[in-house]
């Protein structure tokens, strides 16, 4: 409405004898925004006009006011919200742009104590026996996500060697690792949060979510050198393999002797793990049914504890109940 029409309007409301207070009852709003109808500041609803034009006793067409449509005014809020955003950080368009807006926002983060975290860098370690024994148990019991790297084992029988993967974690990368339990479950996580590690490992050729569909299969640099082919399948018994008591009668008589055995449903994987075992001297077996991969001479087993080792305190455990001996290499 018009300055002229408005003072007419709550002038004829006063002539009623109606005290503002009263009106902003009558209303349903404040008196600071009456105030501010009165004054012409802000436009009123409709249904409100209407309303005090009835309590003014005045006629509705005493005045022309403009119907505006309902959010008339966000076009014009959006406007000057992207002038001053053009402002503040450039043009949002422009590489030079989003690294002004970047940084900015860091910047506000940071003054706020906000929980805003940058991409994590990592010193990319070299090829060692360590690292490849990660990658190991990374194919056995590790998932790589977008942005996190987890390795799942039993949170009671295995969690010594949660511990080990986690310094080893730790000791390759220099990064935050956490240790995870699963609520109402024997289960622990090792959790490293870094895109870039993923990346990394991805390079490496773990690859991105389920590792039996995307087919895993032993990375060509494994095979390199015989001292990645050991720590590799060191990394990998020591999370999808066991010592078992293995049974079988022959001609009326029960034998019982210590089993060896990695099972995996990858099959590029299984056919790795048997060439790499070859090539050190063992004697595999392969049982389709069981998608398993066994040792089972008594020598070859023992030559695996003193030659190839392992990090996993279960496994020892269980050869040295059946052997009654520590192996050299621990």
């Amino acid at each position: 409405m018009q300055k002229d029409d408005l003072n007419e309007l709550f002038a004829a409301i006063a002539e009623q004898g109606v005290r503002w207070s009263v009106l902003a009852s009558i209303l349903k709003i404040s008196d600071r925004n009456l105030r501010d109808w009165r004054s012409g500041k802000v436009t009123m609803p409709q249904a409100a006009y209407l309303k005090c034009l009835t309590t003014a006793k005045l006629k509705a067409n005493k005045f022309k006011p403009v119907i505006l449509n309902d959010y008339w005014h966000i076009e014009q809020a959006a406007k000057k919200g992207g002038y001053a955003r053009l402002k503040l950080y450039g043009n949002l368009g422009t590489p030079e742009g989003r690294s002004k807006g970047g940084l900015a926002s860091i910047k506000i983060h940071f003054l706020r104590g906000t929980n805003f975290k940058k991409l994590r860098t990592i010193v990319e370690p070299s090829i060692s026996e360590d690292l490849t024994e990660l990658m190991g148990i990374l194919m056995g019991d590790g998932h790589l996500s977008e942005f996190q790297i987890k390795v799942t084992t039993n949170s009671i029988t295995d969690i010594q060697h949660a511990n080990f993967v986690k310094q080893l974690f730790v000791k390759q990368f220099n990064l935050p690792v956490a240790l995870s339990f699963r609520k109402y479950e024997n289960a622990v996580n090792v959790v490293v949060s870094s895109k870039n590690m993923v990346k990394f490992f991805n390079r490496l050729g773990m690859p991105l979510g389920n590792k039996i569909h995307n087919n895993i299969s032993v990375p060509a640099w494994v095979m390199s050198k015989t001292k990645y082919q050991k720590a590799f399948l060191r990394g990998l018994f020591d999370t999808d393999g066991c010592i078992y008591l293995d049974k079988h009668v022959i001609k009326g008589k029960l034998y019982k002797h210590m089993g060896w055995t990695i099972t995996s449903y990858a099959g590029k994987l299984i056919a790795g793990i048997i060439e790499i075992l070859e090539g050190l001297g063992f004697n595999p077996t392969y049982r389709a049914s069981q998608r398993s991969i066994y040792l089972r001479r008594q020598s070859e087993i023992k030559k695996y504890f003193t030659e190839i080792g392992t990090h996993n305190s279960k496994h020892l455990e269980r050869y040295k109940k059946f052997c009654g001996e520590v192996p050299k290499w621990s």
